[in-house]
């Protein structure tokens, strides 16, 4: 492996062919929205990020979240840089809680829809987290970088942890989800 993490050249070359009006996707770059319809086939799972301030317990849904690196552990969120949540996130530990498919409401709750269901805080860690979650993730600020209308928070995994037990809440398609189940094993559980 070279020390180069990216050739300019190819960078340029890109640039320039994304360019609106240089090609059949121009039409769809010229419409977020018909972009945003065409990222939403991909299936992601829900987390809500928590975390405290000034005592109070506060939280928030997202769908971009992915491991970025074992060594340093490291995970990875996608916040709107609009996002009230965001200056925490980059100066106080949080906690990235991976959402079960029996939890909508909470998924809901973080996403300005408030419910009536009280959430089970746990406070173990870091930072507060919500318990019952299939994984969570307690993690210290690592970095933050631009992601163009959003910011890449990247933060370290300081501890974390799963229950088997359960399926995973998703999003596809503007809409939520679970994972279907197998004819063949009507539990939804694989060898």
């Amino acid at each position: 492996m070279t020390d180069i993490m990216w050739d300019s050249e190819i960078y340029e070359k890109a640039a320039d062919a994304g360019t609106p009006g240089s090609g059949p996707a121009a039409s769809s770059l010229a419409d977020p929205r018909q972009l945003r319809n065409a990222l939403g086939n991909f299936a992601t799972g829900v987390v809500v990020l928590t975390y405290e301030s000034g005592g109070e317990f506060y939280g928030i849904t997202v769908n971009s979240f992915t491991s970025v690196s074992l060594d340093p552990p490291l995970v990875l969120v996608s916040m709107q840089r609009t996002s009230r949540s965001l200056t925490y996130l980059l100066e106080r530990p949080f906690a990235v809680n991976v959402l079960g498919d029996d939890q909508l409401d909470t998924a809901l709750h973080f996403a300005g829809k408030p419910q009536s269901r009280p959430v089970a805080w746990v406070e173990d860690g870091a930072a507060p987290r919500i318990g019952g979650s299939p994984a969570y993730f307690q993690c210290t600020p690592w970095a933050g970088y631009d992601g163009g209308d959003h910011v890449l928070v990247l933060g370290r995994v300081v501890s974390h942890g799963q229950r088997d037990d359960t399926s995973p809440l998703l999003f596809y398609r503007g809409q939520w989800s679970a994972l279907a189940q197998d004819s063949d094993d009507p539990e939804g559980r694989r060898p």
